[in-house]
């Protein structure tokens, strides 16, 4: 029991050691020396400089993300492990043809389809 408690203890979140996420306030606070002076604009100037920094790394990341993954830039390919990959149609060629009888469409299929991405399913999601 005693083991369970020293475990339980030490992967709890209040021994966590995060820094807080604010602390740029009074990073700002030190550096403008507001507690002398008071001036409210260069604490909000100070701030906002080091906000503005924080959302352009975030959404840098994310143009990172969608350019190594392009698939989650369209609504509901996220899952499709075969996006962009080509495509394997299931018959090697077709024909049509127009006589005075009317049309005739013929379509020769092939014996065997490769599995993986080939299928011409679009929502077929299988592991590669």
């Amino acid at each position: 029991m005693k083991y369970f408690l020293i475990a339980m203890f030490w992967t709890s979140p209040l021994w966590a050691n995060e820094e807080d996420p604010n602390w740029y306030i009074t990073h700002c606070k030190n550096q403008v020396e507001f507690d002398k002076t008071g001036d409210w604009y260069k604490l909000s100037v100070c701030t906002s400089k080091y906000v503005i920094e924080k959302e352009q790394r975030q959404r840098q990341e994310i143009r990172d993300f969608i350019r190594a993954n392009p698939r989650y830039m369209y609504p509901g390919q996220s899952l499709n492990h075969c996006f962009g990959k080509p495509r394997e149609m299931p018959f090697e060629r077709s024909t049509v043809t127009v006589g005075p009888n009317g049309m005739q469409a013929s379509v020769w299929y092939k014996d065997t389809i490769p599995a993986g991405c080939y299928e011409t399913a679009g929502w077929d999601n299988r592991d590669d």
